[in-house]
């Protein structure tokens, strides 16, 4: 139970790093807050990873870290920064594929985070 709640604690960064991320991108102040807030949560995105990685190995902790942490930042995308419309039909094709292999990756394998 405790690799779940690692798992979630690093998804969680990680998608906070990628808000951030990209609000600085958008702010015409590039030195503003969004910087700060980035700059002081990215290492923290790499050390909630590494505690992942120290109870799953490498490649499982990838594969779910990663695969949760696309999920997220597709969901951010579309509700927060309302870019659905921007998307074609094509690429919710590929979105809908991407998570059928996330759910395969999280949910088929002989190890479970």
């Amino acid at each position: 139970m405790t690799t779940v709640i690692y798992v979630f604690l690093a998804v969680g960064v990680a998608s906070l790093g990628n808000y951030l991320s990209a609000v600085w991108a958008s702010d015409e102040n590039t030195y503003g807050w969004s910087l700060a807030a980035l700059i002081l949560v990215s290492p923290v995105v790499f050390i909630t990873f590494g505690l992942v990685v120290r109870r799953t190995g490498l490649a499982v902790a990838a594969g779910t870290v990663d695969t949760l942490l696309t999920a997220t930042t597709i969901v951010i995308g579309l509700i927060i920064f309302r870019e659905w419309a921007k998307i074609t039909p094509l690429q919710y094709a590929g979105i809908g594929l991407a998570v059928s292999g996330m759910c395969l990756m999280l949910f088929a394998g002989r190890h479970s985070a």
